[in-house]
């Protein structure tokens, strides 16, 4: 493949965004698979493979718009988060003819194919946008190679982690969109450029100003002590001779947006409204671009900004600050000291206390300021402490990424091995998560946005995880049945903020932000840098959060442990439909999509579905029919030719309908095997292949949108190939079949789907202890849904109960 120039930020800003804009794509759309090895049959996708000399590819399904699109694939990740290469090209399909694609011509691509399900789509905002993230990429790369900033110490204070983000999330098609900053601006308020900068203050009359605080003092009172020390003569006589009038910050850059709002100027003209400027201590922003925080100062200033932040403008509505105020006050009353008792692993960091201002009745957005605690001020500033999302970031222009520096640095802190390092980091960072937090959503009914940039985590000499903290107050969200248990410790508590959410829409949430987003990004990471199996990490999490079960009284731990999807934020589509999420009506802020458990990977089974190559997976003699039947993985390059042909036999075209070209075959095969969906065998009866059978994983597979699907529930297809009866050794290759699936423990109970006009098929199902649960009408059939329990055959076949596959486990390791 080709290698990248590391001083052209264009490029390389380019190819970050666009494996940003992939991996959202795989989140939310499912016509993609991993494509396996270089093709007999379709040479001009064998030469462009072995052009760029590599032969693992991300196959984008677009064909019902005429093409496809293939991603070099460099880790695929079993939690979501995926490493490509370049470059990534489109086929158009009518006239086989390959072209390099940028990310903007995959997010048309996107925007014409999602336009069934979504006809107001367009892609030229969200184009526009892309093209500012790439833009502003490039300038911070260029601006991180000239300075002498580190983004990968496993050593970094509050300041440094929030500022250390340059790639941006990598599940966000747009992670460094600003749209409003000049290039100068970018400079001076990026929290990747580290720019310092003094706040910019009005005094505006008492009247016209909400305020609440949830500290002893009103914010602005404390505010005007503190520019007292800094003003000039003129602001000093302003406030002197309208002592009564309260002083507003706000972020330099919406100050001068203010200044050309028309009520701003009219509150000026009348003097309800004066502009002191941009005077005093200089502070510097945090990820959010619009949070401020200065080292020596007890407050975070969380400012409202008319900057297009990725998806949407970065303003301050009163429910939210008033949401902060609520949940501050909370964290004074039992509620709050009961949690900081119970788990003192976690830290709420609260926004107590808020400013905003009004005129003719109406709130001016731009003023609306929350003031949030910085428990990292003074002599904390030097905590080792850092936002998540750094943690979860690629290496920055080749070098090692944190997380690789910071386990390493760990294993010699410990004297350990990297391996056993990073699985008890791993374990240990569980503890201060998963076990917090939800004993904490069923005692106190708290649940929130508990996402990567929101979670900040604190580590103790070794550099393992010691302590959480969240922050956010537009994420304080409590569930809805603790509203008369928190009204009766704060009255009408809620009332102005939202703050309550339904049960399952809760649940759904802390899906998202923990799980998806938080979690699944930690295991990502640490696969992706090989530090440990991200099947292992997945096994923990489902583990951790099955330790809470017996605790668990809001059906939380049972969604996440036994759902076979869990509910994702749909930022591109969020994106394409030009929603702003922050001032979208209520009920529908943003796109929101299914996408597959990745925890229901604790009843996968490699054995079944990702077997070894060229290995017998199952051997059993059957003595009364004098045959040896054995399982073997397909291998194309040996048996594709034969599938072909097989499936080309008359008895095989109306129900097994895989008559496709040999071309077509192949392509199928490619992407089947390396999947987690399905996977097929051989069949031989004394050494000559005679039968195909399908094993497929029942929760990926369309046949578990039909009932109450189980991630322990495994199906099966079977063709046998032979018309002759003598050869075709029908029971023998059908109990092999019931004795490879149900000898693996993972499987809880077999599933099938046949077709209701193949009485064969079913009869055969029947003969081994299948029962018909009910009909289903599927797209290309109408079929018999029918089940069967290990009990069930046994009952048909007593001696199968005793029965060893000894040849799987000895070759699967």
């Amino acid at each position: 493949m080709n290698t990248t120039d590391l001083t052209n930020f264009h490029q390389l800003a380019e190819q970050v965004n666009f494996k940003s804009l992939l991996n959202c794509y795989c989140r939310e759309f499912s016509n993609w698979s991993r494509y396996e090895g270089i093709p007999k049959y379709d040479q001009t996708l064998a030469d462009f493979m072995q052009t760029i000399d590599h032969s693992s590819f991300f196959r984008f399904d677009f064909s019902t718009i005429g093409h496809e699109v293939f991603a070099p694939l460099i880790y695929f990740s079993e939690s979501g988060i995926h490493s490509f290469g370049f470059p990534i090209v489109s086929r158009d399909i009518a006239s086989d003819e390959f072209r390099e694609i940028n990310p903007m011509e995959f997010t048309e691509l996107v925007s014409e194919y999602a336009k069934a399900e979504y006809p107001d789509m367009e892609a030229l905002s969200t184009q526009k946008r892309m093209q500012n993230s790439i833009d502003n990429l490039a300038l911070y790369l260029e601006h991180y190679k000239n300075s002498d900033h580190t983004a990968n110490s496993p050593e970094q204070t509050f300041i440094q982690g929030e500022q250390s983000l340059i790639l941006g999330h990598s599940a966000h098609p747009l992670p460094k969109s600003r749209e409003g900053f000049t290039k100068e601006e970018l400079l001076q308020y990026s929290p990747e450029t580290a720019g310092k900068f003094p706040l910019h203050f009005f005094l505006i009359h008492p009247e016209n100003v909400i305020e609440k605080s949830a500290e002893d003092y009103l914010m602005s009172d404390y505010l005007k002590k503190e520019i007292l020390k800094y003003a000039d003569k003129t602001s000093k006589e302003l406030l002197d001779f309208y002592s009564n009038y309260k002083v507003v910050p706000t972020h330099p850059w919406e100050a001068k947006y203010l200044l050309e709002e028309a009520e701003v100027k009219e509150m000026q003209s009348k003097q309800l409204l004066f502009s002191l400027g941009q005077f005093g201590p200089f502070y510097t922003a945090t990820s959010s671009v619009r949070t401020v925080y200065n080292e020596e100062s007890e407050w975070m200033y969380k400012f409202s900004l008319h900057v297009k932040i990725t998806n949407s403008f970065r303003v301050n509505y009163l429910h939210e600050l008033n949401r902060g105020y609520d949940a501050a006050l909370l964290m004074k009353t039992d509620w709050g000291k009961g949690i900081q008792q119970d788990y003192p692993q976690i830290q709420l960091i609260t926004d107590p206390a808020f400013i905003a201002v009004t005129y003719n009745d109406k709130v001016i957005d731009g003023f609306s300021t929350s003031v949030r605690q910085n428990p990292f001020h003074g002599a904390n500033a030097k905590k080792n402490v850092t936002m998540v999302a750094s943690l979860c970031q690629d290496g920055i222009l080749g070098e090692s990424p944190r997380i690789l520096n910071l386990i390493n640095e760990a294993a010699k802190r410990k004297d350990a091995s990297v391996t056993d390092t990073a699985l008890s980091w791993f374990k240990q960072y569980l503890n201060i998560t998963i076990t917090p937090l939800v004993g904490i959503f069923n005692e106190y009914g708290f649940g929130s946005e508990f996402h990567q940039q929101n979670m900040l985590v604190e580590f103790d000499e070794n550099l393992f995880p010691a302590k959480l903290y969240f922050r956010d107050n537009q994420g304080y969200f409590f569930r809805q049945g603790k509203v008369e248990e928190l009204e009766s410790l704060i009255p009408d508590f809620g009332k102005d903020s939202r703050s309550f959410i339904a049960e399952k829409r809760i649940i759904d949430f802390w899906g998202y932000y923990l799980l998806v987003n938080h979690l699944f990004g930690v295991a990502s990471i640490l696969g992706k840098n090989k530090l440990a199996d991200e099947n292992v990490l997945l096994n923990l999490i489902y583990e951790s959060l099955k330790k809470q079960e017996d605790k668990d009284t809001t059906g939380l731990v049972s969604h996440f442990t036994n759902s076979t999807i869990l509910v994702v934020k749909g930022n591109l589509l969020t994106s394409l439909n030009n929603m702003d999420e922050a001032s979208a009506p209520r009920t529908n802020p943003a796109v929101y999509r299914t996408s597959p458990n990745p925890l229901n990977k604790h009843f996968f089974s490699k054995k079944l579905i990702n077997p070894k190559q060229n290995t017998t997976v199952f051997s059993r003699f059957f003595e009364k029919e004098n045959v040896t039947i054995t399982l073997r993985s397909v291998d194309i390059d040996k048996d594709l030719e034969m599938l072909h042909e097989w499936f080309h036999r008359e008895h095989a075209l109306k129900i097994w309908q895989m008559n496709w070209s040999i071309r077509e075959l192949e392509a199928y095969y490619r992407m089947l095997l390396p999947g987690d969906h399905a996977h097929s065998f051989i069949g031989e009866a004394n050494g000559v292949p005679t039968f195909n059978i399908e094993v497929y994983w029942a929760t990926r597979d369309i046949v578990g949108q039909y009932y109450d699907v189980l991630p322990s529930d495994y199906g099966t297809h079977q063709f046998i190939a032979p018309t002759e009866p003598k050869l075709k050794y029908g029971s023998p290759a059908t109990q092999s079949m019931m004795d490879f699936v149900l000898t693996e423990p993972k499987v809880g109970k077999m599933v099938g789907e046949g077709s209701v006009d193949s009485i064969a098929s079913m009869m055969n199902k029947a003969h081994v202890g299948f029962k018909i649960e009910k009909v289903i009408e599927m797209p290309h059939k109408k079929a018999n849904l029918n089940f069967c329990y290990r009990e069930w055959y046994w009952a048909k076949f007593p001696a199968a109960k005793d029965f060893q596959n000894n040849t799987v486990s000895a070759s699967q390791v």
